[in-house]
């Protein structure tokens, strides 16, 4: 493996720790405006919404490190799998219900980045 591919690989390898710092961060975020609605606006002083801005900051320095290596349009379509990946979570772990619909969305989002990556 050459020095310039060995490169590229981190690049990727960053991209898969941008979609999983946002995953993590939406999912904070909607459990510390779930939990502490009550007692501060939007839970925006629970650890839950500090720690999803912590993962969203990270995923941030990670996105711009991956951008040294691959090129703008390839990341953006890599980092749409955070919506699938959002939407799968939401699901096994906050119990919401997708539809069928949007299941097929989430396919259709998939084979758009395959498509795209080829």
């Amino acid at each position: 493996m050459t020095g310039m591919d060995s490169q590229r690989l981190l690049g990727f390898a960053a991209l898969a720790l941008v979609i999983v710092g946002n995953a993590a961060g939406n999912l904070l975020l909607k459990l510390g405006a779930s939990s502490n609605a009550s007692r501060s606006v939007f839970g925006l002083f629970s650890w839950q919404t500090v720690a999803g801005a912590v993962c969203f900051g990270f995923g941030v320095i990670a996105y711009a490190w991956a951008l040294k290596h691959i090129d703008l349009h390839v990341a953006q379509i890599v980092v749409s799998l955070q919506y699938i990946m959002v939407i799968t979570l939401a699901a096994l772990l906050l119990g919401e219900q997708i539809s069928v619909a949007q299941w097929c969305g989430m396919a259709l989002i998939g084979a758009g980045i395959f498509v795209c990556t080829r």
